[in-house]
């Protein structure tokens, strides 16, 4: 008896089960897909200002996080949603944006300072200024703000727009 009871556990060991994981590949690739397609690679938060209207655009090239530059119809001009004047004269350089500009680009270095680890690629990514403008304002306005912009250390521009595809 007990001999045979030996033989019943061995026998019920050898057997091996089949699992079937067919429907559940099939839910993984659904998830996967799903997740890809509501993926978003751009860490770009805006809030825009002042009734500004956006030109469209068909590239899809993503802004990354940074200084953030406004200016609607009125030529009122925002930087990081706070309101900073408006650009008034023909000059080439703005003193207010340069100032306030300015002073961003040095609060933003003493923390990367601070922070040496990262520091090289925080000085990088420190150069980069996002600017939304509405699509009436003129070459001559954009072109006073790149200029300005790029005095107070902030040569890389990436122009926010409307989406249309």
């Amino acid at each position: 008896m007990r001999k045979q009871r030996f033989l019943n556990v061995q026998n019920k060991k050898d057997k091996t089960i089949d699992l079937d994981i067919t429907s559940l590949l099939d839910i993984i690739t659904i998830l996967l897909v799903f997740l890809l397609k509501s993926y978003n690679a751009s860490d770009l938060k805006l809030d825009l200002l002042g009734k500004i209207e956006l030109p469209d655009s068909k590239s899809r090239t993503l802004g990354n996080d940074s200084v953030i530059l406004q200016v609607n119809r009125d030529k009122k001009v925002w930087i990081n949603n706070v309101y900073v004047g408006d650009i008034l004269t023909g000059d080439e350089r703005v003193d207010f944006i340069y100032q306030k500009l300015d002073e961003i680009k040095k609060q933003k270095d003493k923390t990367a300072d601070s922070m040496r680890v990262l520091a090289s690629a925080m000085k990088d990514h420190n150069k980069q200024i996002n600017i939304v403008m509405d699509k009436t304002l003129s070459y001559k306005t954009l072109r006073q703000i790149m200029h300005t912009s790029a005095l107070a250390g902030y040569p890389e521009f990436k122009f926010i727009v409307q989406g249309n595809y």
